[in-house]
């Protein structure tokens, strides 16, 4: 520790100074009342981790030595304890029935470059931060290496010494012990949840009306579209905790929501009444959860039938076994990157094969149908004619300007893009998956 705290207090290297006469009596006596203080705080961290008296009482011991307030986050940015207890309206906020640091506040985190010290370092560091006329103190806490949350401590009391610092460490390791000891991260609905994927997965309800009530239940509300997310570890060596824990965290991270395992992996149905399964923010806070645990998530199409649950699942579990560590750009790989790949090993499956065709070409072919439109044939013939505008009108027999108000329409009914190259690629497939299907039912 010395070489990370040069001045803090080294006992063996006082009673040489003062055996060779370089320190004076009063400065050894103060010396040693320094040291045993030092060692009585760590005393009383021990004792309070080996009686069980819980994280709190841990920042409680913590602020009685340092003297500046103590915050223990966890990797989903939800607070874990505080002492004294937090009610900072600027940082915090309620989100899913938990105290959590606002998304304005972990994105100033992240633009700052603190959470990444927090991840990479593993020792506690100062910092500033704009507004806030004192230092920061920020530790991780890791179990076997894997950052689990932190600790954060804001110097409005005074100024963080050395032997802070230090403390900051000890503590820090003991809370690691606590909650390996009597995690305080379990999810009591876990059991249920689990049981509602396997029953869904495995197409036990009658209807579509069972499982939205079963939902309801659970306390998630059904919505018109919905998303699956799987969770994996980059490694199999990465998983240190018990599954419920990372069942918590990520849903305090997407509202209205449901986690839980089935057949060992990590499971998220998201209900949402938008073509997006989270918000921008929301995003950014799960990127960051996944790369503190050093984890991936998968995610499947948007699909509307919940008895079609099972074949999503297979989308997601499909990119699980498809992807190489090497290849990981974002923590959240998209199914319309990966599902030629998953095609070329399914296309003897049907159901799993009309899956695969990407939701906005299902919206506009019913759209088509319900409204005696021609959206699918304009996006269909855009791509044959090497999407040129002036060829494809004209295929259509239709003025350009026509053919570029049907585009408009497409972007602002169903979120077609043209001007994304990946998105056309994924449209072109679906459509030669759609003749494809149409085979496979006639």
């Amino acid at each position: 520790m010395s070489e990370h705290y040069p001045n803090l207090i080294n006992f063996d290297e006082i009673i040489d100074s003062y055996s060779k006469g370089e320190i004076s009596d009063n400065c050894l006596i103060d010396s040693v009342k320094s040291y045993r203080e030092i060692q009585k705080q760590k005393d009383q961290l021990f004792d309070a981790l080996r009686k069980g008296c819980g994280l709190q009482e841990l920042l409680k011991i913590a602020y009685k030595f340092v003297g500046n307030p103590f915050t223990l986050v966890d990797s989903s940015y939800s607070i874990l304890a505080s002492y004294p207890t937090v009610s900072d309206e600027r940082t915090l906020e309620i989100k899913n029935n938990r105290l959590s640091i606002k998304n304005v506040f972990s994105n100033d985190m992240k633009v700052n470059k603190i959470t990444e010290r927090i991840y990479h370092s593993i020792y506690p560091f100062t910092s500033k931060i704009e507004d806030f006329p004192y230092d920061w103190v920020f530790e991780s806490i890791r179990i076997n290496q894997a950052v689990v949350g932190y600790i954060c401590c804001r110097g409005i009391n005074k100024e963080f010494s050395e032997e802070d610092l230090a403390f900051i460490h000890d503590l820090s390791k003991t809370i690691s012990v606590e909650l390996q000891k009597d995690f305080s991260f379990s999810n009591p609905k876990g059991i249920k949840y689990d049981h509602f994927f396997k029953e869904l997965f495995l197409k036990h309800f009658d209807n579509e009306e069972n499982i939205k009530n079963q939902l309801r239940l659970l306390g998630v509300k059904p919505e018109s579209n919905y998303y699956l997310l799987a969770f994996d570890f980059i490694s199999s060596s990465e998983r240190v905790l018990s599954p419920e824990y990372y069942c918590n965290q990520i849903s305090s991270i997407l509202q209205n929501s449901i986690t839980g395992t089935y057949n060992g992996t990590i499971i998220t149905l998201v209900p949402t009444h938008t073509l997006k399964p989270y918000s921008e923010e929301n995003r950014e806070r799960l990127v960051t959860f996944l790369q503190m645990n050093n984890m991936i998530a998968t995610l499947s199409f948007v699909f509307t039938n919940l008895m079609e649950s099972h074949t999503y699942f297979d989308q997601c579990q499909s990119m699980l076994t498809l992807f190489e560590p090497s290849d990981i750009t974002d923590r959240i790989l998209l199914y319309g990157d990966y599902c030629f790949r998953h095609i070329s090993n399914i296309i003897d499956n049907p159901e799993v094969l009309q899956a695969s065709i990407h939701p906005a070409l299902k919206f506009i072919k019913k759209y088509d149908e319900e409204n005696e439109t021609e959206y699918l044939l304009t996006l269909q013939t855009y791509i044959q004619k090497n999407r040129s505008a002036p060829a494809a009108a004209e295929a259509l027999h239709i003025h350009k300007s026509t053919f570029f108000y049907r585009i408009e329409k497409m972007k602002n009914l169903f979120g077609i893009d043209i001007t994304n190259p990946d998105a056309m690629f994924a449209y072109e497939i679906s459509l030669k998956l759609m003749r494809i299907s149409h085979h496979f039912n006639h």
